[in-house]
């Protein structure tokens, strides 16, 4: 069983409607931490405050498999609503202390794929 990380970088106010999309797909939980952006144009200042906006970053630790149905709906997602997200995914070489229940939710989703 191959290990995945799939990361999603989005504004914050898009953090609910990612996690409803991302779990409908069958990700099952994510880490999700506070960030800013560090972007291309500059930002725009008011009284020597600067703007930034929030993100929000969510990782998935997920099978192989299961990220492609995932990042593929977080794509319709992003394309559907325009808000500048990013969704990528990366190989875990090595993991450990990954919980039972999630190891058999993949088991069971390897095993749906291999009926198809």
């Amino acid at each position: 069983m191959k290990f995945v990380a799939l990361v999603v970088i989005a504004p914050s106010d898009c953090e609910t409607a990612i996690k409803k999309v991302a779990k409908e797909a069958g990700a099952a939980g994510a880490t999700i931490f506070d960030a800013k952006g560090s972007g291309v144009e500059e930002k725009k200042s008011f009284f020597s405050l600067t703007f930034e906006g929030n993100q929000t970053v969510l990782l998935y630790v997920l099978e192989e498999g299961m990220s492609r149905k995932v990042l593929k709906a977080l794509k319709l997602y992003i394309d559907e609503t325009h808000n500048n997200g990013l969704a990528f995914t990366t190989p875990i070489n090595h993991i450990v202390g990954l919980d039972k229940v999630l190891l058999h939710k993949f088991e069971k989703n390897i095993e749906q794929e291999e009926r198809l």
